[in-house]
């Protein structure tokens, strides 16, 4: 029987490449706006919310979920 996506480290490092992917474009963009001196069209308050309520809770399951399931996969053989 296939194992449920959950049950895998590597579900959870693909998380972590995800968010921390998004991250690193949020602040690319960012920063060439303001190189471009356009930096008035960044809205402090959505690039927060993406940063604090996607990308960290993000990073953050996903190396949970990584040590849970090495940890796991070791206990059990």
């Amino acid at each position: 029987m296939k194992e449920h996506l959950l049950k895998k480290t590597s579900t959870y490092v693909i998380l972590i490449g995800v968010c921390v992917g998004i991250l690193l474009l949020e602040l690319l963009v960012i920063t060439i706006l303001d190189k471009m001196n356009k930096g008035e069209f960044v809205n402090d308050t959505i690039a927060e919310g993406v940063l604090f309520f996607i990308c960290f809770p993000g990073i953050i399951v996903g190396i949970a979920g990584a040590i849970y399931c090495s940890v796991r996969k070791k206990l059990n053989g």
